[in-house]
């Protein structure tokens, strides 16, 4: 059984064209690698990659190469089918406890987001630190910076109170909370929040505490494999939802309302989340890379921005670099 592909009107170059079809049509072929983005970025307008794009794919299957896709017409069925086999075949990865987005370290970058995460990331380790929540983006306590010497001191790596994105300690991290990562994919979801776990830290502005054991709700994980995110980013994003961005988030999740379109988890989902990656990805790993991250990152922002379920935004190219 598959979900067949579904087209308003016929597109093709000599066709006027519904956007809607342009965008899920484009959007399909992405997926199967038949549409190559052009230097504008990805739209709902239609364009000569996009009619390649069809006849490449009619070709490979042995249909009529004409660059013409019908309603319920045999290039449309086909592509549903391909499409519901390559969904069905499948598989979430496990996501990664942590994923930096900028150093963390006293004199480094630190955005609030990335501290926070090396904190909780930490304790769940096994490394528990006092840290003050909502602290100035440019500062990091001595006791953060001492517990991240006792874990490199641990693991045999060079003792110097700090870590980057995609660096020996971050990796190191996530090779000692993998299978806590696990176990939450296996924990029921509760019927509440983060709120609603008394273990839980919280992410107040100027709040100092000591951390106390953490205990990440089993939402958190599903928020991180749904969104394409590590775990830690997934809990400080989540804690600063407000309830009503919460319940929408476990609905869509849920399947009771699975489009996106919300301008606010969109922005926030593109600014706060992709972008800041691809920022890094510039930086470590040049302009390229980062080209190919922000096209992706940009696509995302515009299926969202259309409604498109949150569980089937393309990719964020960051692995493939």
């Amino acid at each position: 059984m598959f979900t067949p592909f579904k087209l308003n009107t016929t597109l093709g170059r000599a066709y006027n064209a519904n956007l809607d079809d342009t965008f899920r049509t484009k959007q399909a072929l992405a997926k199967l690698g038949h549409y190559e983005m052009p230097g504008y970025g990805f739209d709902e307008y239609p364009d000569e990659p996009l009619f390649q794009g069809i006849e490449k794919f009619q070709e490979l299957h042995g249909l009529q190469q004409d660059g013409i896709i019908k309603p319920d017409g045999e290039t449309a069925t086909k592509l549903g089918q391909v499409l519901a086999e390559k969904m069905s075949r499948k598989v979430q990865p496990v996501p990664n406890a942590l994923g930096l987005t900028a150093d963390v370290g006293i004199n480094r970058t630190n955005t609030p987001h990335d501290t926070f995460s090396v904190s909780q990331a930490l304790d769940w380790a096994g490394f528990p630190n006092s840290v003050v929540k909502g602290h100035s983006p440019t500062t990091v306590t001595g006791g953060l910076t001492g517990t991240i010497k006792r874990f490199q001191k641990s693991e045999g790596l060079k003792v110097d109170g700090w870590l980057h994105p995609f660096g020996e300690m971050e990796k190191a991290l996530n090779f000692v909370l993998k299978p806590k990562v696990k176990t939450l994919n296996t924990a029921s979801i509760p019927q509440g929040g983060p709120a609603d776990t008394p273990e839980a830290p919280s992410a107040q502005a100027g709040q100092q505490q000591a951390v106390a054991p953490v205990a990440i709700p089993a939402i958190v994980y599903e928020v991180a494999q749904y969104f394409g995110m590590a775990v830690m980013a997934a809990w400080a994003w989540w804690q600063s939802m407000t309830s009503s961005q919460q319940e929408q988030i476990k609905k869509q999740m849920a399947g009771q309302n699975s489009g996106g379109g919300d301008e606010e988890i969109c922005d926030h989902l593109h600014y706060e989340v992709d972008r800041p990656v691809c920022n890094e990805i510039k930086r470590k790993r040049g302009s390229q890379a980062a080209q190919r991250c922000y096209a992706s990152a940009n696509e995302r922002y515009a299926a969202c921005l259309k409604g498109v379920p949150l569980d089937r935004l393309p990719p964020l190219d960051i692995w493939n670099n």
